[in-house]
């Protein structure tokens, strides 16, 4: 199946993005200090009802989970995200 479009809902510059489409949420993270790279993971049901109830906070603190351990993510990289899910088009959405 193709990704279709996510729509931006939130971000914290420079460390992360948060994006939905119709099912699902998607956190990418920013990671490295030299080699900088992403990190995209499709959120679980819990990590989702977490962030209803906390709000960015809880995306702040999961952001920060990934970063300091993303090889313990990777195993939840969504591959392609970027081309799959069109993010270039909706950071010019949510940018504008």
């Amino acid at each position: 199946a193709s990704g279709g479009l996510v729509v931006v809902l939130d971000e914290e510059h420079m460390s992360w993005l948060l994006f939905s489409n119709a099912n699902d949420m998607y956190l990418l993270v920013v990671c490295g200090t030299i080699g900088v790279f992403t990190v995209e993971i499709q959120l679980t049901d819990s990590e989702t009802s977490s962030y209803k109830s906390m709000g960015r906070s809880y995306i702040d603190q999961l952001a920060s989970s990934i970063r300091y351990k993303p090889d313990y993510f990777m195993p939840r990289k969504v591959a392609d995200f970027v081309t799959k899910f069109k993010v270039a088009e909706a950071l010019s959405e949510w940018r504008n």
